[in-house]
């Protein structure tokens, strides 16, 4: 082996949210999965750094140890910063602490979030040497802590420990930019005039823009999204940007963490099964799941769940103009979500007409939505655009048969049922009346017992192991 070879890579992972500690969505689940089993490698050093936000379960923050302390300057802003230590699933996990910025009741959502995670991505690179850890390797996601790549490539560091630092940026949607006025932005990161062009998009600022153009390797979740996002309606704004890093720019397919979501070993579920018992328990953690969530109990009724942030092109203007039908012949619905006021009230609307076959669910709750997967018979994603299509992979797992609208991840993951190894009823055409067609055949085939059966065990024998995932990532760091 050659001498100056290093025999591990030393990472650093950067996310602002990562289950158990903090949850919004498959971000954490992937911030989760893929330290965990990257750790398993004889050949990686992993470790892993979030805020402290003030939501993180007490059962966890109690035991964090500080570890130093420091200054972080934001231009003439200087801010308290604390750096706290805890091992977890035998991972080094450490937390950026300020009660300002961190401690709310939400993860995101404020009107300062760019100042935030500025803040945040400017400390995480501050603390290096108070760890004593100079990564390989720092692997950071979406916007929030994509600028990590922007500040080690714009500030000149004193220390050169840090020349070596290689970046990754995983976006898993370009929905999300870090958008703000562009003079705030400048103030706020103390900008040099000749790095102005990083940020500037239509004359605002734009983080993930910055990003992108200073990361060294990006990576998105399906190879479909990636071709996707060349075009402005999926590229939101800064398709191009995507001929400039096209060089850099990579597709890591995302996955299952079946360690995590296994209805055999699930301990949030009523109860437990796999393929061989699943018709049977399945059915019974329907009718706890109906009487729990105030609907009917009654095995005979079709039980849809549609599980999405409420706001336009999730499929809810195409639900409204063809549900009413099914739920007065019969079917059920649980809903659960949180956004615009609207589709909010559309669903409360629908709950109250409905209130035997209809449950809305406000917010989002990991545990509940475990047996939401394991009593449900279809899980409704529609999403117009939907970079990997996460939660009807790990419906599928439960046996709950996904109805899914073809774009994005959806694209590599899914094939409609009617054609052989089928996996889903899938959606081409995003239209009331096709979606109307195709639930019709979704009550057919419920109606028909050893056709739905059927169906239940081969979505359940679906393999969508985050495992090639973790070796993508692992492949790439090596190239690096």
């Amino acid at each position: 082996m050659d001498e100056n070879k290093k025999e591990k890579i030393d990472i650093l992972f950067v996310s602002s949210e990562c289950d158990p500690f903090c949850s919004r969505g498959g971000l954490s689940d992937f911030s989760h999965s893929i330290p965990k089993y990257l750790n398993r490698k004889e050949n990686v050093d992993i470790r892993v750094v979030l805020p402290n936000y003030g939501c993180i379960p007490k059962e966890f923050s109690e035991n964090f140890e500080l570890v130093g302390e420091r200054t972080v300057e934001l231009t003439w802003r200087k801010e308290y910063c604390g750096i706290l230590e805890y091992e977890y699933d035998g991972i080094t996990y450490y937390f950026i602490d300020n009660k300002q910025y961190f401690d709310r009741e939400k993860i995101y959502g404020y009107g300062d979030d760019v100042e935030r995670f500025s803040f945040f991505s400017k400390a995480v690179l501050d603390m290096l040497p108070i760890i004593n850890f100079f990564p390989d390797i720092i692997h950071t996601n979406d916007w929030q802590t994509g600028i990590v790549c922007a500040f080690l490539k714009m500030l000149a560091w004193q220390n050169p420990k840090y020349e070596h630092i290689k970046t990754v940026l995983t976006v898993h949607n370009f929905t999300f930019q870090g958008k703000a006025n562009l003079n705030v932005v400048r103030d706020l990161l103390g900008i040099e005039e000749k790095f102005t062009y990083l940020f500037d998009a239509y004359g605002s600022a734009n983080i993930l823009k910055a990003s992108l153009l200073c990361a060294d390797q990006i990576v998105t979740v399906s190879e479909t999204y990636k071709q996707e996002v060349k075009n402005n309606q999926h590229g939101c704004g800064i398709s191009f940007v995507l001929d400039e890093i096209e060089h850099k720019f990579t597709a890591v397919t995302n996955g299952v963490d079946y360690e995590i979501y296994d209805p055999e070993k699930d301990k949030n579920l009523y109860l437990n099964y796999n393929k061989d018992n699943a018709i049977e328990v399945r059915k019974q953690i329907k009718a706890k799941l109906q009487e729990e969530m105030g609907l009917d109990v009654d095995e005979n009724s079709p039980l849809y769940l549609f599980v999405s942030i409420l706001e336009q092109g999730k499929g809810i203007e195409l639900m409204s103009a063809t549900i009413r039908k099914y739920l007065s012949n019969g079917a059920q619905l649980i809903a659960m979500g949180y956004g615009n006021p609207e589709y909010v009230n559309f669903f409360v609307n629908l709950q109250s007409e409905f209130p035997t076959k209809v449950h809305y669910y406000s917010g989002y709750n990991h545990t509940s939505l475990r047996n939401m997967f394991a009593g449900c018979d279809f899980f409704l994603s529609l999403k117009t655009m939907e970079p990997c299509g996460l939660f009807p992979l790990v419906a599928s797992k439960y046996g709950c048969q996904p109805i899914v609208y073809l774009t994005g991840g959806i694209t590599d993951n899914f094939t409609d049922f009617k054609y052989n190894g089928g996996n889903g009823y899938v959606l081409k055409e995003y239209s009331a009346e096709a979606l109307d067609e195709l639930a019709a055949r979704t009550i057919r085939h419920f109606e028909n017992k050893e056709k739905s059966d059927a169906h239940v065990i081969t979505v359940m024998e679906q393999d969508f192991d985050i495992a090639s995932c973790v070796n993508g990532y692992l492949e790439l760091y090596e190239k690096m």
